[in-house]
């Protein structure tokens, strides 16, 4: 958490100076930012909750102190903000695990209107430090599998394990934000890492490994030339393909094969699907686009992988296949080409 700041520059905020409170909050922005997307798992719902938390700051900057660091009394009021909302709103669903998976061959149904799903972020938005040693932490506690696996549990669990194992509060101070004693805390934390540990999956490789950039440059080929053949071998026996906001989904390598084959690919044949490559939630992410009658490829959907090392090469774990353009835009690719 970030260190102390110039006294000067909080006595000018507390006297209403706006632009030194900027200054105050501009370098812990994203951080709450990460911090809300965590405990909501969706980027509008996050901005919301940061905008939120930013306002309540300035309201009661006079009740700050200076005795601990202030990037830890903002995300104080940020987990504050989202158990409200949380009281407030449904729970959002992980990608795949909804109900059974589909058998292979099967179609699947029209979307729920009363679900709402977890959603990626672009890492522009995720990613607060450029330092190497934080890459690996950090994609795992950016993964779209940990954030889906964080809106499983109780909103009270959620915080206490982001604020004692991913933000380093003590036992006492996640006590005091949650209004409760060290025991409960305690307690709070042995539930929710249960529970975490046993869905998130497999480590991810390095996002720089050749093998890795060699995976995304024959999924890409694969998808523009329809090739089933050419996906089959990049993904993972027990690969899951779902399809937000669709609540069915596929697991192994046969259900999935089918489905892109019977579905996707076969109609798509002889143009193929065009892709365009980015990064969300530290994962390989790609726009689909379809023609629009007017001579132009618009954003269709976004594809997020999971990657896991198998044998010592990286394989397609998981697939999501967000039915949603806005989301193209949200994760910083083009919405047209």
């Amino acid at each position: 958490m970030s260190g102390h700041i110039d006294p000067d520059l909080l006595a000018r905020a507390v006297a209403g100076d706006g632009a030194a409170f900027t200054s105050l909050v501009e370098p812990h922005q994203r951080a709450v930012f990460r911090h809300c997307y965590r405990m909501l798992g969706s980027g509008a719902d996050a901005e919301d909750a940061t905008q939120d938390t930013l306002e309540r700051a300035w309201r009661r900057l006079v009740t700050y102190d200076g005795s601990g660091p202030f990037g830890a009394w903002l995300q104080r009021i940020a987990t504050n903000i989202c158990l409200d909302e949380l009281r407030a709103q449904r729970t959002r669903i992980g990608p795949a695990g909804y109900g059974p998976p589909l058998a292979p061959g099967t179609m699947p149904g029209a979307p729920d209107p009363e679900l709402a799903w977890v959603e990626p972020v672009s890492d522009a938005d995720l990613n607060g430090t450029s330092d190497p040693q934080d890459e690996v932490v950090r994609r795992e506690e950016i993964s779209l599998a940990f954030v889906a696996a964080l809106q499983r549990l109780p909103p009270r669990q959620r915080a206490a394990l982001l604020l004692h194992d991913v933000l380093a509060f003590t036992h006492v101070e996640v006590g005091e934000v949650l209004g409760t004693g060290p025991t409960a805390v305690n307690s709070l934390l042995s539930r929710a890492r249960e529970s975490v540990r046993a869905t998130t999956g497999r480590p991810q490789p390095g996002r720089g490994e050749p093998a890795v950039r060699q995976l995304l440059d024959r999924y890409v080929r694969a998808w523009q030339l329809a090739d089933i053949e050419g996906f089959v071998q990049l993904i993972a026996d027990d690969v899951r393909f779902s399809m937000p906001p669709l609540t069915a989904w596929f697991d192994g390598r046969e259900a999935v094969a089918a489905f892109i084959e019977n579905a996707i690919f076969a109609p798509a044949r002889p143009h193929g699907i065009h892709l365009s490559a980015g990064w969300c939630n530290g994962q390989p992410a790609f726009a689909t686009y379809e023609p629009d009658g007017q001579g132009r490829l618009m954003a269709s959907g976004l594809q997020v992988l999971q990657l896991a090392s198998v044998d010592g090469q990286p394989l397609i774990a998981a697939l999501v296949s967000y039915r949603d353009p806005a989301l193209v835009i949200r994760c910083g690719l083009p919405g047209a080409r």
